[in-house]
């Protein structure tokens, strides 16, 4: 009987980058996937995940870059933004 092993599996999520696509329109792209966006009005920054419902209204651009960044790192979402590779011996 022959054992397969499977090898070891790299799903640390690429990084999160940032464009102004618009004034005030901010998109997340994530390994060259949308990843959400901020549409910001004023005080209001409005952050919208990557299937377009909103996860909230905050103070803050950089309160809701963080929101939408913390979404995308979580696991449930691995299968839409984390690339597995195999790791290097």
């Amino acid at each position: 009987m022959t054992m397969i092993t499977p090898a070891p599996v790299n799903t640390t999520p690429g990084r999160v980058q940032w464009s102004e696509v618009d004034v005030d329109l901010w998109v997340a792209h994530v390994d060259g996937a949308f990843g959400g966006s901020i549409d910001s009005a004023g005080e209001r920054h409005v952050a919208r995940d990557p299937f377009g419902r909103d996860r909230g209204e905050f103070e803050t651009f950089d309160q809701a870059r963080r929101h939408i960044e913390a979404f995308l790192d979580h696991p449930a979402m691995s299968r839409h933004f984390h690339v597995p590779t195999v790791a290097a011996d």
